[in-house]
């Protein structure tokens, strides 16, 4: 009878300390989460401690070419179908204290979890904007109609050379010579010319993701995990695959913003000499080129005339790209539901909105020789902004 006693004090007291350390752990997470409020103290996590911890683990883990986070993924998975049977088990036998001990334990992980995510990420979103070296936001007044239609010519011709410089199947889609690793280590080196304190000077390493169909049905294209310093990429994406993986890495060099991270993985790639890697990052701005044209008044002809130019080859391989994406949509809602909450939970307003940053104009209630509406442009569109910003560094010549 003592040994049982004795037995259930150990247990009561092994909780007790337990539920005091998981307490702990909720005071932290509160304290981190209350500290995401500032600016200047996210500024400093996100070029403190998250560096170096992106840095250790990254360097630690980036040589083996095993995605951690795939493998993070699927045991949290288990991990968790696991913890429901031993719980219901549990519950059924009325061990009470066994189950309860059960579930503070998850917690705790959950919360270790949490808290080591804040630290190494969720400060990053709130930091300072991206530096004006690489991206600035301008209005209608910063740029002629001559000076638009320059920049979206540029884009087509050289979107036009670079599917013409580049080796594509019978079916017109691109083919990469390079590995996801090699892919890494040209863009490691391209982020290497972003002159600014702003960006780590670590840049994580790329990893292609195994169950890639899985992640297609979530609509997951690549993620970059902070706790393991990887930057994870869905080799579907392939159309756009060195700009998807410039996103991810550029998360891992301290932007977290998601159309931030869009814009410096494709001002990387935009100002890359490798045909391979501007390709995707070009035929992603055509669309904006030409509708930055299309913000001026009288231009209609002249939007037409640019569409024309862009090779058939091309208009092909964007439809492909979007053929092979519509087959992934069974868990799509539940891809984006959770994304969409991350994104909130990151205090990023837009959810998966925040993707990207739309423009902003005002009608003047006059309309052109067209019968288009007169606009006045407040700001351009995120990628029209780029597209502007390398114009004016002579990086579109």
């Amino acid at each position: 009878m003592k040994k049982e006693s004795q037995k259930e004090n150990n247990h009561k007291k092994s909780l007790i300390r337990r539920v005091i350390v998981l307490s702990a752990l909720i005071v932290l997470f509160a304290i981190l989460m209350l500290l995401t409020l500032n600016k200047n103290i996210c500024e400093f996590f996100a070029t403190t401690l998250s560096r170096a911890w992106i840095f250790v683990f990254g360097n630690v883990l980036g040589w083996i070419p095993v995605s951690f986070y795939e493998l993070f993924l699927i045991v949290v998975i288990l991990g968790a179908i696991a913890f429901v049977v031993i719980e219901i088990i549990l519950l059924c036998k009325h061990k009470w204290y066994k189950s309860l001990t059960a579930l503070v334990i998850v917690a705790i992980c959950v919360f270790s979890f949490l808290n080591i995510y804040t630290a190494t990420a969720s400060f990053a979103y709130n930091r300072a904007e991206l530096p004006t070296s690489v991206y600035e936001e301008y209005s209608g007044d910063d740029l002629t109609v001559d000076e638009a239609i320059e920049i979206a010519e540029y884009i087509i011709d050289k979107a036009n050379e670079a599917y013409h410089a580049t080796v594509h199947d019978s079916n017109g889609n691109i083919v990469f010579p390079y590995s996801v690793k090699e892919m890494s280590d040209i863009l490691d080196k391209e982020y290497r010319k972003l002159d600014s304190k702003y960006f780590s000077s670590y840049t994580p390493h790329g990893k292609k993701i195994i169950n890639k169909t899985i992640m297609s049905e979530l609509g997951i294209t690549g993620v970059f995990f902070a706790p393991f310093g990887e930057a994870n990429i869905n080799v579907n994406a392939m159309l756009y695959l060195p700009a998807t993986l410039g996103h991810e890495m550029a998360h891992g060099k301290g932007v977290m913003r998601e159309y931030e991270a869009d814009l410096v993985g494709q001002y990387v790639c935009l100002t890359s000499d490798d045909p391979y890697i501007r390709y995707g990052a070009l035929v992603q701005c055509i669309s904006s080129a030409i509708s930055l044209v299309d913000q001026y008044p009288d231009t209609s002809d002249t939007v037409r005339i640019l569409r024309s130019k862009v090779d058939e080859g091309i208009i092909v391989e964007r439809q492909n790209y979007s053929e092979v994406w519509s087959q992934f949509d069974t868990l799509d809602r539940i891809g984006e539901f959770f994304n969409n909450l991350y994104l909130k939970l990151q205090k990023q307003e837009g959810g998966t909105n925040s993707y990207v940053k739309p423009g902003e104009v005002e009608n003047t209630g006059e309309k052109d020789k067209y019968d288009k509406p007169v606009v006045n442009v407040i700001r351009f569109s995120d990628t029209q902004n780029l597209l502007i910003k390398l114009y004016k560094q002579r990086k579109l010549v």
